[in-house]
């Protein structure tokens, strides 16, 4: 497309997913670098500040391109029409609403499933109760860049599962820093051990399934916020299974999804 027309920056007016990817991928690390290099835990003072800022990548690398005009503004004309469309639940219809809830339960419980000797006292209420909220809103803030824009943006380019795989893998990099950080999960299971490239590739073969659920969904940011939120908070809530089940079943829930709209998921969608 020409940079020529209306007179405006060719780049204006179009997604800039990209620059979203390695924006958010660099603003986030940049902000984690101090907390690791200080061993301080994600949220200790003072260092919480830091870190909740580069935690909010996500979400505030998008807003600062849709400020200075990087985006379809025929979607979201201002970076506050975009927010309110990621996290306004009238978008998401009553039937989307309840298949979200029973998408995030098998999630979190299908491979505690697959492990019945586990039993389901490992994880049930092993932290306060405000610990099971923060990291289900954590988790929600990461979408509005991933899928609201990111998934939206690439797709118009790449088929949507190409696009989804991509997403999946800058995802799983922009993880990184949390395996050096104190008192995490991810440093809980350690760096180049098994646990560690099965959650990553579990990131990457979830990824899809979030990128058919915006779309089937009618293009609902919501949809995939409302997921990401209430799968943490169900996985906390949960036994703690291995990352080798954890891993089964996002890849049984990608394939079945891709299997089932084969169609449309190989095409660039506008």
């Amino acid at each position: 497309m020409s940079d020529v027309g209306d007179g405006r920056d060719g780049r204006r007016g179009r997604p800039a997913p990209w620059l979203y990817l390695f924006g958010t991928v660099a603003w986030t690390w940049v902000f984690l670098a101090p907390v690791v290099a200080t061993g301080r835990g994600l949220f200790e003072f003072p260092m919480v500040f830091v870190s909740g800022i580069g935690l909010l990548g996500p979400i505030i690398v998008p807003c600062l391109l849709i400020a200075t005009g990087r985006w379809d503004e025929s979607l979201d004309p201002t970076a506050r029409h975009f927010l309110r469309r990621c996290f306004d639940l009238r978008t998401l219809s009553l039937r989307w609403g309840l298949a979200v809830v029973g998408f995030a339960l098998l999630l979190a419980f299908g491979p505690v499933l697959l492990e019945p000797g586990r039993g389901f006292d490992a994880g049930l209420f092993a932290g306060a109760p405000t610990i099971f909220v923060l990291l289900g809103l954590l988790g929600a803030l990461e979408e509005p860049g991933w899928r609201g824009y990111a998934q939206e943006g690439l797709q118009r380019r790449m088929p949507v599962v190409v696009a989804g795989v991509v997403i999946g893998l800058f995802w799983a990099v922009w993880h990184l820093p949390l395996f050096f950080v104190e008192g995490t999960y991810q440093a809980g299971l350690g760096v180049g051990t098994v646990e560690f490239w099965a959650f990553h590739l579990a990131i990457v073969l979830g990824s899809p399934f979030y990128a058919w659920l915006y779309n089937a969904a009618g293009k609902v940011a919501f949809a995939a916020v409302l997921y990401h939120g209430l799968g943490n908070v169900a996985r906390e809530l949960s036994a703690d299974a291995s990352p080798a089940s954890e891993l089964g079943v996002e890849a049984a829930m990608t394939a079945a999804v891709i299997v089932m709209s084969w169609r449309w998921m190989r095409r660039s969608v506008e």
